[in-house]
């Protein structure tokens, strides 16, 4: 009985723990979603120091919100996501507009694939 009992609360412990990473992961790349369309806007305007301080931002959010995200979904996608971001700050920073311009869609992308990814679907159980 004892061990049924176990059983019973490792399985809700783990469900609560899926769905808490989950909605971690989904709200991280509701958040670099958003900067990266500030960043994209701020380049449009023209002022790429800001765009670069932007870009700063986003790596911190990426390094502090990030922690769970890391443990949660394989490393190669995250770290393609921070990869991205210091790629996108080492251009603003060079003042390097076409490249900053293709990460920042690549960034976009990535983190949309990774939160596409986390949907329930057969395709992606299989």
């Amino acid at each position: 009985m004892k061990n049924v009992i176990f059983s019973i609360l490792l399985f809700f412990s783990i469900l609560i723990l899926v769905y808490f990473s989950n909605n971690s992961l989904i709200k991280l790349c509701d958040n670099i979603s958003t900067l990266a369309e500030d960043i994209e806007i701020t380049l449009i305007k023209g002022e790429i120091e800001d765009a670069y301080i932007q870009s700063i931002d986003l790596l911190n959010l990426i390094h502090q919100d990030g922690f769970i995200t890391s443990i949660y979904v394989n490393h190669q996608e995250f770290d393609n996501l921070v990869n991205d971001t210091v790629k996108l700050s080492v251009y603003l920073s060079h003042k390097d507009i076409p490249d900053a311009n293709s990460t920042l869609h690549t960034l976009k992308y990535n983190t949309q694939n990774l939160k596409k990814l986390q949907k329930p679907t057969l395709k992606n159980i299989l």
